[in-house]
């Protein structure tokens, strides 16, 4: 059993008593049951691949491997792009689907229309365990087809490992980028599932400073759109699931990449500019954008009053900072929903641990959630899905996934969909806004 299940037995601990040792609470490397709530989900390994525009996925896998994914493919309408080839317990034994794979990727190519631009063949952990090596029937396929092939891997055994599966199928999304002809003064955006906001001051500060336009594959239509990624002068990582992949582009173009995570209070965002200048070699001023703030901060508090918020993980990978900034700002922060604590959030804990120390940090995947929905709401107003379902709060804001959030912008974001929130005479459901997201579990 992991740490949590003897130290934290409810999956439940004060963040003064976290910040002396995170290992109280998250020990993700440890094999242990975990709990997934009904809010679990979004973006998949399968969903995350289909980013690639113009490519097609054939997911070999055990049938019930797959349900998720292909339910998840009708419901966020990817079904076009995706096959299921579901594999047996003889063939997995007798190794022979990788003759099923050889039979059916000629079949499937001809009768796709239109034909893709770039094939992706995902497999699935049972793989991870047989050691299969496609380097030659990848070779195979790309000669005899004409268009590029990768492997890429569903195997969430990986999950406490270096490499786990959202790092790594964006490393191999990226690795069908070709070298580019020159650079440009581009910037690409690596990790976030949506692009940067239009409105946001990042592209504004790049804009002036003789850099942009700011680049993310969801922006690309086409595959040959896809390619100008690589061309960018540097890469932005905002979230940890890109740094695998901006570390291969580093590799393979000596693209320099820097790490800068979504941040929310003013000395994280003031840091992640700076790491961004240096890296470009030039100076960003975000002064304006946080005299703008103010704003939207008065439009929350007037409608949150004083309400008791909880923060989740799935709205950002910067829950912690994401506290710490509302706290900051005379918000009631009261609970936060988070299952791992990153390299880059540790600043945002120490200072939880001293500020707020009776605030309570809650584990969404240990096993005791499974039978420990309260009765009754534990916080007012949540913040992303999960925790609008764990604490049973009446009101949730539907912030998902840092989705184009950054800096003073994604601030204000979160502060206007917070106050939309909570002033709502009849907020939308957690069951509709989770249906309207497409989340399967």
């Amino acid at each position: 059993m992991s740490r949590d299940s003897s130290v934290a037995p409810q999956g439940r601990i004060r963040v003064g008593d976290l910040g002396a040792d995170p290992g109280l609470l998250f020990d993700e490397g440890a094999a242990c049951l975990h709990y997934c709530a009904p809010t679990h989900g979004g973006w998949g390994v399968l969903r995350t691949a289909l980013l690639v525009p113009e490519m097609y996925v054939l997911f070999v896998c055990p049938a019930a491997c797959g349900r998720h994914g292909a339910i998840a493919a009708f419901e966020q309408g990817l079904k076009p792009r995706v096959g299921y080839l579901c594999i047996e317990e003889d063939e997995i034994v007798l190794g022979s689907y990788e003759d099923e794979i050889r039979t059916t990727v000629p079949l499937l190519l001809q009768r796709l229309a239109p034909r893709p631009k770039a094939f992706m063949i995902i497999v699935s952990c049972i793989d991870d365990l047989l050691g299969t090596d496609y380097t030659t029937m990848v070779a195979e396929f790309e000669a005899a087809h004409g268009i590029p092939f990768r492997v890429g891997r569903m195997n969430p055994i990986t999950l406490g490992s270096g490499l786990p599966p959202q790092r790594r199928i964006q490393r191999d999304m990226y690795d069908f980028l070709a070298p580019p002809p020159f650079k440009d003064d581009s910037v690409g955006l690596i990790g976030p599932f949506s692009p940067l906001a239009q409105d946001s001051e990042l592209r504004d500060m790049l804009a002036r400073s003789g850099y942009g336009p700011v680049r993310h594959i969801a922006d690309c239509s086409t595959f040959a759109d896809f390619q100008k990624l690589a061309a960018a002068r540097l890469n932005l990582v905002t979230r940890p699931e890109g740094i695998a992949a901006a570390e291969t582009l580093a590799a393979k173009f000596g693209t320099p990449f820097v790490i800068a995570p979504v941040g929310f209070c003013d000395e994280t965002i003031a840091a992640r500019y700076q790491a961004i200048a240096e890296a470009l070699g030039t100076s960003l001023d975000p002064e304006p954008a946080r005299g703008a703030i103010e704003l939207a901060v008065e439009r929350a508090r007037r409608a949150v009053g004083g309400r008791s918020i909880a923060v989740d993980g799935s709205a950002t990978c910067s829950p912690f900072d994401l506290a710490r900034a509302l706290v900051e700002r005379g918000f009631n922060v009261a609970q936060l929903v988070a299952h791992q604590l990153p390299a880059h959030e540790r600043p945002a804990l120490d200072w939880l641990a001293r500020h707020v120390p009776e605030l309570v940090v809650t584990s969404p995947i240990h096993p005791v959630r499974s039978w420990s929905r309260p009765e009754q709401p534990t916080a007012d107003i949540a913040i992303g899905f999960s925790a609008g379902y764990l604490t049973g709060a009446p009101v949730t804001v539907p912030i998902s996934f840092d989705e184009g959030l950054y800096g003073y912008h994604g601030l204000a974001t979160v502060l206007d969909a917070l106050a939309t929130a909570a002033s709502a005479q009849r907020p939308d459901t957690l069951e509709d806004m989770v249906r309207a997201y497409g989340l399967v579990v």
